[in-house]
């Protein structure tokens, strides 16, 4: 994949939040912004309205994911946090368990 490539970060960045990898979409992020940055100066004037409405469409799709995918992992977190508070805190049961 090409470091500045805006169409080849947009794919990885949606499987990465796709599998709960934050820390790499984030880490993405930056030459995301590097590549969309290069690619709006080096079209013409005429292209870049649709070019510029096409990439914060994709940056909305990442953003519905990952805060789709935030809640998804809080409310696991606060069945485990519920299941736990009426286990005994030596019982071999006493663990978290999340599926992203």
């Amino acid at each position: 994949m090409p470091l500045n490539d805006p169409d080849s970060l947009h794919e990885a960045i949606q499987v990465a939040l796709a599998a709960g990898d934050f820390e790499t979409a984030e880490q993405m992020s930056g030459p995301l912004g590097q590549g969309i940055i290069a690619e709006l100066t080096a079209a013409a004037p005429a292209g870049r309205v649709a070019l510029f409405e096409l990439r914060i469409g994709q940056l909305r799709e990442h953003l519905s994911l990952a805060r789709v995918l935030r809640a998804h992992l809080a409310s696991q977190l606060q069945d485990n946090t519920a299941a736990c508070l009426y286990q005994a805190a030596s019982g071999r049961d006493h663990s978290w368990r999340f599926d992203a």
